[in-house]
């Protein structure tokens, strides 16, 4: 037995020896016959903390449908590799020739203050001297002596820490220069090993020459990054906005949420009111990378274990809106046909000069903005484009030029003077306070003088005749002025502001979006303070058909006119239904807000009567545009004077609301130089006929005695 044990231990022994000897051998190899090979090998490679750009939010309108996406752009970055100072400028400069000969962009922080070919400063001299005096660009002491563009030059090439060899020629320095400059301000980053980014969203040809040439581009790789991309963007620019590089007054005021000069910041629109949303969380990633070529030898976020050197990027929420697309385009695309139509059809008062107009349709049920057209538009892809694209920048130079102002959006930023559409306010007023009832009658002779000013019937001073007597059904079906002057004026101006200002006249709505105008409710106060003149008696008879100093943008008459047809609430106007993140979850949610309205349901029904007589009486001044139309339509046209008719044509405007018997839509429609109101009217069936799916065939008649608007004689 003892003899069976001694064997076992010698076996084991023996196999000791032997596993001892291998690990000794492989000691040996390592440290002493690989050893050197080992350590040359480590001093070619380090660890890098590696950014993970995290996609933007996406933007959908009420129905699922697209807006602005993400699609994958490359952008390319250097990192520090050990290169000294003449070895990096040959690098840069072979990168530049290789992005400007596919036409990428680069450099664009540096051409801000200095450009080559001719060389000129961009900003004033002081400026540049501050900005080559500061600590964290070049500290040059004595840039206060420079005189001109190419003192500045001589010293960024010869002085400056880019000290660029004279071998190279003044246009190749330029473009070394431009490269240099993103580095320096990046300094702390490129000195820590981390990428510095040198141009954005390259071509796949120049991907494809840089991984080519990479023996040439010590340091230079190239990285996935998603780039914001918008879908039929030309129909909701002005809602969606565009996004850009942030700016100085925008890095301040978000400098402390982790924004940086090198980031993309929504700029108007949604993108800008939603920024905080649509935004994601960048990842990071601890590679491996080899110190010569600046290249990724391992990537840990590809490694199922890698808990400790990756944190996933999280993509930022995704907004969807309450505008439906298909109504929206609708409304741009009849805005754009109606104003050539007006433009060019001839007739009295016509100047043939009507150039743009807005939409605004609600759901009078929620305050949910179903569509939101400001015409002339313009294409938010320009804005993304810009960089590489000539015909972008093009477009964007002519955007700002365009006497028209496609970049102003009408619906919220344009004040309009509501004309006639303001008499149904008027006729509130005067029911409300017991000055009317549906019955009064008004005698229409033709005239009526009110504090020493005559004021005409239109119909009269063209010959026709006047209206007589007129109950206020009448009086809205035919928009009789001479009915509105005097209930307005013996209503008074405070007790028509009382209800004006229920309606949210001349005050902002509150909607979600940044840059709306308050507009003007004419009063005895705005006059005093801005005008500095006392009221009068017959400013009270012009405020009262919508005229003096009443202006308000198309977005409060759509939602007045909604607050009347759904009986009194007044909701709170909202572009955004909700916002849900990358796993579905709802991180925010406009609910309806409103405030109610002391309005009678006998005033509104006297006030729904006329309204449906403007457009399906036989004298209703929007009749011919409803004529034989499938449901009841309340409506009422409004033609507004701007104070200048001997040059320009007068504003068109159309607000109404449908079913008129069961109300789900409101909408209002403005369009500059319009010439008559029935105009805006088509514009407004158009877009009903989107909404109820219908495909009437518009019959465009310009006949101008159905059209005829009361105007006042200033």
């Amino acid at each position: 037995m003892k003899e069976k044990l001694k064997d076992r231990f010698f076996i084991l022994s023996i196999i000791l020896v032997i596993i001892a000897g291998i690990f000794s051998m492989q000691l040996i190899n390592l440290q002493i016959i690989q050893g050197q090979e080992m350590v040359q090998k480590s001093k070619y490679k380090l660890f890098r903390e590696q950014t993970i750009p995290a996609e933007r939010g996406k933007i959908f309108d009420a129905n699922g449908v697209p807006i602005a996406i993400n699609r994958q752009g490359f952008n390319v970055y250097i990192v520090r590799t050990g290169l000294k100072s003449d070895e990096l400028n040959e690098v840069l400069l072979n990168l530049a020739n290789i992005l400007e000969k596919n036409g990428d962009i680069y450099g664009d922080n540096f051409e801000r203050f200095i450009t080559f070919n001719p060389v000129e400063l961009k900003r004033p001299m002081d400026a540049v001297r501050k900005w080559l005096s500061r600590e964290d660009t070049f500290n040059c002491k004595n840039a206060g002596q420079f005189k001109d563009a190419n003192d500045v030059f001589k010293y960024l090439r010869n002085d400056s820490p880019f000290r660029i060899a004279s071998s190279y020629s003044d246009e190749e320095a330029f473009k070394i220069m431009k490269l240099r400059y993103e580095i320096l301000i990046n300094g702390w980053r490129f000195s820590k090993g981390g990428t510095v980014t040198l141009a954005k969203d390259i071509s796949h040809e120049s991907v494809a020459q840089i991984e080519e040439q990479k023996h040439k581009l010590k340091g230079v790789c190239t990285a996935v990054e998603p780039v914001r991309k918008y879908i039929d963007g030309q129909y909701v620019a002005h809602i969606l906005g565009y996004i850009g590089p942030i700016t100085e007054e925008k890095l301040s005021k978000l400098k402390e949420k982790g924004y940086t000069e090198r980031d993309l910041t929504g700029l108007s629109g949604v993108e800008e009111y939603a920024e905080e949303y649509l935004r994601g969380k960048d990842g990071s990633s601890r590679v491996e990378v080899d110190i010569t070529t600046g290249r990724v030898v391992n990537d840990p976020s590809e490694s199922e274990d890698n808990d400790i050197y990756y944190t996933q990027a999280v993509p930022g929420n995704d907004v969807i809106l309450t505008i439906d697309m298909k109504l929206q385009k609708a409304a741009i695309e009849s805005l754009e046909r109606n104003i050539e139509r007006i433009r060019t059809s001839g007739g009295k008062n016509n100047k043939g000069d009507a150039n743009a107009g807005a939409v605004v349709a609600i759901d009078i049920n929620s305050g949910e903005v179903l569509a939101m057209a400001s015409y002339p538009t313009f294409n938010p892809m320009d804005f993304l484009n810009a960089k590489r694209d000539i015909n972008a920048q093009r477009a964007i130079s002519d955007l700002w030029k365009d006497p028209n102002a496609p970049a102003v959006n009408r619906a919220i930023q344009g004040t309009y003077a509501p004309g006639s559409t303001f008499k149904m306010l008027t006729a509130i007023a005067a029911l409300e306070e017991g000055v009317i009832n549906k019955n009064t009658i008004i005698y229409d002779s033709g005239t009526i003088e009110i504090g020493n000013r005559v004021f005409y019937c239109l119909e009269y001073r063209n010959g026709m005749g006047a209206h007589g007597p007129l109950n206020l059904k009448k009086a809205l079906e035919t928009s009789c002025n001479i009915y509105f002057h005097k209930i307005g004026f013996d209503t008074t101006i405070d007790k028509m502001n009382k209800w004006a200002r229920y309606f949210g006249l001349g005050e902002k709505t509150g909607i979600d979006m940044n840059g709306e105008k308050a507009g003007v409710l004419a009063s005895i106060e705005y006059k005093k303070n801005v005008i500095k003149d006392n009221w009068r008696p017959a400013d009270t008879a012009q405020a009262a058909i919508g005229q003096l100093y009443n202006s308000f943008t198309p977005l409060q008459l759509a939602n007045y006119i909604a607050s009347f047809a759904n009986g009194g609430k007044r909701y709170k106007p909202h572009i955004i239904k909700k916002v849900v993140d990358y796993k579905g979850n709802v991180v925010f949610e406009n609910k309806p807000e409103y405030t109610e309205i002391p309005i009678k349901q006998s005033t509104i029904e006297a006030v729904k009567e006329g309204m449906v007589a403007v457009t399906h009486s036989i004298d209703g001044t929007a009749a011919k545009v409803f004529k034989n139309y499938p449901f009841t339509v309340a409506g009422k046209t409004g033609t507004a004077e701007t104070g200048r008719e001997s040059l320009h044509s007068s504003n068109a405007l159309f607000v109404c609301y449908a079913p008129a018997e069961n109300p789900k839509i409101a909408v209002a429609v403005v369009v500059e130089r319009g010439v008559w109101g029935s105009n805006a009217a088509y514009i407004a069936k158009d877009v009903l006929d989107e909404y109820f799916g219908l495909n009437t065939q518009i019959n465009y008649e310009n006949d101008e005695i159905q059209s005829l608007e009361p105007v006042i004689t200033r």
